[in-house]
């Protein structure tokens, strides 16, 4: 599969970038920074790009089969504005599969404990760019996937579950990245998985 990756220099996206190119697909790696990646393997190209842009986006999709998204980060409003313009690009290059990573504080299983509960103000705020993101992709029409992940750490793969629908989940539970980009890749080759969003946290 020819597969785009966007935030490909983030902690998860390098990961998505290695498990990729290790199962055999041909990657994109999109950056604002392409410097940071070393593109040491005949089958990975690096492009510059802002995936704010429609243009630089799309440019990216040219015949590509695929995206999966891992942009990130505590930028305003990044999240919203990204995936209005990832969704606009897919359906003017006619890409429709997409999977998306989104954090679990955006979900009703999410409970803040500690300090949380007296910030809940700061908390919903925090939480209200994914949550847009997230109604972003699922008017779009295209085949997207949302995988919303737990606390993300940088450990070895110890593997991953769903999380149910009524399990509360707080700061306390976590994914490593590695098993978060596992979860990302067997997404997108899941046809099941189509229009649908599930939690996701470490074994």
């Amino acid at each position: 599969m020819k597969l785009l990756v966007l935030g490909a220099t983030g902690r998860t996206g390098r990961l998505v970038v290695e498990q990729a190119l290790a199962a055999g697909h041909t990657v994109t790696a999109f950056a604002r920074n392409p410097a940071d990646l070393r593109a040491d393997d005949e089958r990975l190209t690096v492009v510059n790009g802002d995936a704010r842009y429609v243009d630089d986006v799309r440019a990216a999709l040219k015949g590509q089969d695929a995206v999966i998204n891992t942009i990130g980060g505590g930028e305003r409003r990044l999240i919203s504005m990204t995936n209005v313009a990832i969704v606009e690009a897919m359906q003017k290059s006619g890409v429709t599969r997409i999977v998306a990573m989104a954090s679990f504080i955006a979900t009703p299983n999410f409970e803040p404990t500690g300090m949380m509960k007296f910030f809940r103000r700061l908390v919903r705020g925090m939480a209200a760019d994914d949550v847009a993101g997230v109604k972003i992709l699922e008017g779009s029409g295209l085949d997207w996937t949302i995988v919303f992940a737990t606390l993300l750490k940088n450990k070895p793969r110890a593997g991953y579950h769903l999380v149910g629908l009524d399990e509360p989940v707080t700061t306390k539970n976590s994914i490593n990245r590695v098993d978060a980009a596992d979860c990302l890749l067997a997404a997108l080759d899941d046809r099941a998985t189509v229009r649908q969003s599930f939690l996701v946290s470490g074994r």
